[in-house]
């Protein structure tokens, strides 16, 4: 079981949420660093189950509230239509 944790408390701005994501996943260079790109290099790219731990969804900044509650609505669908499990962990 493969198991990734998105750090949150980690992410300072836009940018460093992309750059915080290419990590965490290993994602290309070439990664788009937005969630369109995200969704296609996610969706369908995972052989064994996986879990996806998010921390630090409370303190988000207020500047980035909206794109991270995008990313949560994109990390359900990971959920619903590929079996991955979401975990969010105590901040």
């Amino acid at each position: 079981m493969m198991t990734f944790t998105i750090d949150l408390t980690t992410v300072h701005s836009y940018y460093g949420l992309h750059e915080h994501l290419k990590e965490v996943f290993s994602l290309p260079d070439g990664y788009g660093r937005n969630l369109d790109a995200l969704w296609d290099m996610l969706h369908c790219a995972f052989d064994e189950p996986v879990i996806i731990e998010v921390k630090g969804v409370s303190g988000v900044r207020k500047d980035l509230k909206e794109v991270v509650q995008r990313l949560l609505k994109l990390l359900f669908e990971l959920e619903r239509r590929d079996g991955v499990t979401i975990s969010y962990l105590g901040d």
